[in-house]
């Protein structure tokens, strides 16, 4: 087995990201094969793969470049081209959040069949990880959008608070009452 980390990425080894992108064909067939044995999910398979071959790239480059979080345009997709067609299939919602857990699965895998192991193929399963739980989310907001609708303008949107204030554990609002 090789082992992976971030002094040889440039060198006789791949980096991970590397791997999952270069496999991408593998990784996709890996997830449909753990989706279709974990849910009882019965879509054509262009359905079922909707719009994850266009999103799992930019995600794992998102991991890559050490993103957190998706950015706007992949939330977007993903809520839309995702979240969205999911819910018009009437694939429970349970399932939607395993198919998200067979991405994690299927990176893992395509990287031990590489022999890609150790701190770096670890460190990009944990940054891959963290952008699909990301996408749970926005996949969830697709799924109820139509819900999300109904709750606008009734005090009960999301509100965005500043890093400082989300150290302290609060909001904008409680610190302005306070003061």
């Amino acid at each position: 087995m090789r082992e992976s980390n971030d002094s040889e990425m440039h060198g006789a080894y791949e980096s991970p990201y590397e791997v999952l992108l270069g496999e991408l064909d593998a990784l996709l067939a890996d997830w449909r094969e753990l989706v279709r044995a974990s849910t009882p999910t019965e879509l054509p398979p262009g359905r079922l793969m909707d719009a994850l071959p266009e999103i799992l790239p930019t995600l794992i480059r998102g991991a890559q470049s050490g993103a957190t979080q998706l950015d706007d345009k992949l939330r977007d997709r993903i809520a839309r081209e995702h979240g969205l067609s999911r819910r018009a299939d009437a694939v429970p919602v349970r399932s939607v959040a395993e198919e998200w857990d067979a991405v994690k699965r299927a990176c893992a895998r395509v990287l031990a069949r590489r022999g890609v192991v150790g701190r770096g193929a670890e460190e990009a399963q944990r940054r891959v990880d963290a952008l699909v739980d990301d996408a749970i989310g926005y996949t969830l907001r697709g799924y109820y959008q139509s819900e999300l609708d109904t709750l606008r303008g009734r005090g009960l949107e999301r509100r965005d608070a500043s890093n400082e204030d989300r150290r302290r554990g609060g909001d904008r609002r409680n610190h302005a009452e306070g003061a």
